[in-house]
């Protein structure tokens, strides 16, 4: 895919909002609702999405991501989840897809919602609650520091900041220069608000264990990127051995984000998740 592909809608690509998110959708047939990861926006799914025909993609921008409006400091996971699930419900999307922070979201949304989630595909699986990453804990301490000093004009380092490794998120991508540069550019205009009023310290708060993972009714697939950072390889044996209906791989030479650097290698696992019809009682 060229560098224009990367930026330039789709054909028969549309885009609204819907109260307050912004919303983009293309194709047509089974709906599948995807929700991306912490710092990115919905345009990023589009080299997945032309790998996946016969099927109705609909992406939303988080609140505080891409055209989506701020996110509110106190916003919890449930409540986040909620306005996830409206679109979901209006969009008839039965059939979710998560990466990273988005698989957080996604998974709230099986539990809040078993009667319309039939099906999810988890890319870097990260359920709620977790132990984080210790260089992704301190990466985040340096960019609350940074933009404390310099506040909007951190913009361009913050994303630079945050791509370095450790910790390891971005590393798969420096095999991929043309997704690298189109990922920082998505992430040099994210509006980094959450740094300033801490809204992002009531989602982090939530917690989903084993019990309530247990109660999840979706058939669930969790990938996991071969190089991925280990706490995300042992939260994909987490839900393989919590989540009733759940089944977990490694997407070769692959590391934290294997639905954006490998969507080749992925869209065909996905596509026989995405397009299985079969709902199971609970």
């Amino acid at each position: 895919m060229s560098g224009d592909r990367f930026e330039l809608p789709l054909p028969g690509e549309l885009a609204h909002m819907r109260d307050g998110l912004h919303i983009r959708s293309h194709g047509s047939g089974p709906t599948v609702l995807w929700v991306h990861g912490y710092t990115m926006d919905s345009t990023l799914w589009r080299p997945l999405w032309e790998l996946l025909p016969g099927l109705h993609h609909v992406g939303v921008d988080l609140p505080g991501h891409g055209g989506s409006e701020p996110l509110e400091p106190g916003t919890t996971l449930p409540a986040l989840a909620a306005r996830v699930l409206d679109v979901a419900r209006a969009e008839g999307a039965a059939r979710l897809a998560g990466l990273s922070f988005g698989s957080t979201v996604v998974l709230q949304m099986a539990l809040d919602a078993p009667d319309l989630v039939h099906s999810m595909v988890l890319g870097a699986p990260s359920p709620a609650g977790g132990p984080p990453d210790p260089a992704a804990r301190k990466r985040y301490i340096e960019m609350m520091m940074l933009r404390r000093m310099r506040g909007a004009e951190a913009a361009g380092g913050l994303a630079d900041l945050w791509m370095s490794a450790p910790p390891d998120i971005f590393r798969g991508t420096e095999r991929h220069p043309l997704l690298r540069a189109r990922i920082r550019s998505v992430v040099a205009r994210h509006s980094w608000a959450e740094l300033d009023n801490g809204a992002m310290v009531a989602l982090s708060g939530h917690v989903h264990s084993p019990g309530d993972l247990a109660r999840i009714r979706a058939d669930t697939l969790a990938l996991t990127g071969s190089a991925d950072m280990p706490v995300f390889h042992a939260n994909a044996a987490l839900l393989g051995g919590a989540v009733p209906r759940c089944r977990t791989g490694v997407v070769p030479d692959s590391g934290h984000l294997p639905f954006l650097e490998r969507p080749e290698e992925v869209a065909g696992p996905l596509a026989a998740q995405l397009t299985n019809t079969v709902r199971h009682s609970a």
